[in-house]
């Protein structure tokens, strides 16, 4: 008797523009945002089974615009149309030697991959990934604003339970003191803060600045200089009383060698849509677990699927240690469904659903910009 055994192919990707308002403008010290952009793709293989995934394109971070990250990611779906979706390791590298860069592009087809994967596995991502469901507290953060403002937001994000605060700095060391001693006013002295500078501090205005919120109940303080200063970045962490994590200086495993080969920061920020996806987030984590060093997961302006998809990421490695997941809360409209539980304190727990469990809902498939790619 024979048998024959038929490969999973894939046989279709959908492919979606998000366009997700904010109520009001975001501000960081990089840019105003009034709405996130991102990229979702479906892929659908030959058993009947679809792997969702999303990456957030912001053009001052990744240099992909919400136009070109559309483009790429239909370049991308003819590489993998055809192909077998379980053998993850060989479609990622298929993909990055096609074309470079393009992170957060990269990213959705990779949790796409590792979704469909876990759907195979008829397991929760985090189980595929060998992690241990827990619950997680991500950090509730506060765009830039006047001082009066950011103070109010944080007591309103503290009474509905909030355990750890980000707050977006930049536009000057008198303005942002000001700005982290009323918020400290304002909560009180047992809620921890998380600052990102974003950039926009040079070595002196940092050594300043840390030097003058030591006594402020910071936790760390995120990329203070510019990405491309990395010995200013040393300079900064040896003499700041606060921990440094490095962001936007990091998208690689190339950056993450450096950085821990040179003992430049304390912390890594590690963001899916930076490094391409779960794949690459995983090695990051190891090369800094090796040298000691503590990672954040952070996000961009993804919605509940790419948060979903982190979530599980860090629930498969304890030495990510903080979480900052909080993106959804800023939209003015969920275009999600299903996913991790996610409360106003920034609880987030998962379900035992295959995969992570998070999906578009199919209005906002109607609506938003879409190709599909047939093998």
């Amino acid at each position: 008797m024979t048998t024959t055994n038929t490969m999973t192919t894939i046989l279709k990707i959908e492919i979606y523009l998000l366009k997700i308002p904010y109520p009001h403008p975001f501000r960081i010290a990089l840019a105003s945002m009034d709405s996130a952009h991102n990229i979702v793709v479906r892929i659908h293989d030959s058993d009947g089974i679809v792997g969702i995934g999303e990456g957030c394109p912001p053009r001052f971070i990744t240099g992909e615009a919400p136009e070109t990250a559309f483009a790429a990611a239909r370049l991308y779906a003819n590489i993998l149309v055809g192909k077998n979706p379980l053998e993850i390791e060989t479609r990622l590298a298929e993909l990055e030697s096609f074309m470079l860069n393009n992170t957060a592009v990269r990213c959705a087809y990779d949790i796409a991959l590792y979704d469909l994967l876990a759907k195979h596995a008829n397991l929760p991502l985090y189980a595929l990934l060998g992690g241990t469901k827990r619950v997680i507290y991500s950090n509730r953060t506060i765009g830039m604003d006047t001082s009066e403002n950011m103070a109010a937001t944080a007591s309103s994000l503290v009474a509905a339970g909030a355990r750890y605060l980000k707050i977006k700095l930049g536009n000057g060391l008198a303005l942002d003191l000001a700005r982290v001693r009323a918020i400290r006013y304002a909560v009180g002295p047992g809620i921890p803060f998380r600052l990102d500078a974003n950039q926009s501090w040079d070595e002196s205005t940092a050594n300043s600045a840390l030097s003058a919120m030591a006594d402020l109940g910071v936790q760390v303080c995120e990329q203070p200089l510019a990405h491309w200063n990395e010995a200013g970045l040393k300079r900064v962490r040896e003499r700041s009383p606060i921990p440094i994590m490095a962001d936007e200086t990091l998208f690689d495993t190339h950056d993450a060698f450096r950085l821990a080969s040179n003992a430049t920061v304390d912390y890594f920020n590690i963001k899916l849509a930076k490094c391409a996806g779960i794949h690459n987030a995983l090695k990051i984590n190891a090369i800094a677990e090796a040298v000691g060093i503590r990672c954040m997961l952070g996000g961009m302006s993804e919605s509940l699927i790419g948060v979903s998809a982190g979530a599980h990421l860090l629930c498969a490695c304890p030495n990510i240690s903080l979480a900052d997941l909080d993106s959804p809360f800023h939209f003015m409209e969920d275009p999600t469904f299903g996913g991790v539980d996610f409360q106003p304190d920034g609880a987030v727990t998962l379900h035992d659903a295959p995969g992570h469990g998070a999906d578009v809902k199919p209005e906002w498939r109607e609506k938003s910009q879409r190709v599909e790619v047939t093998a």
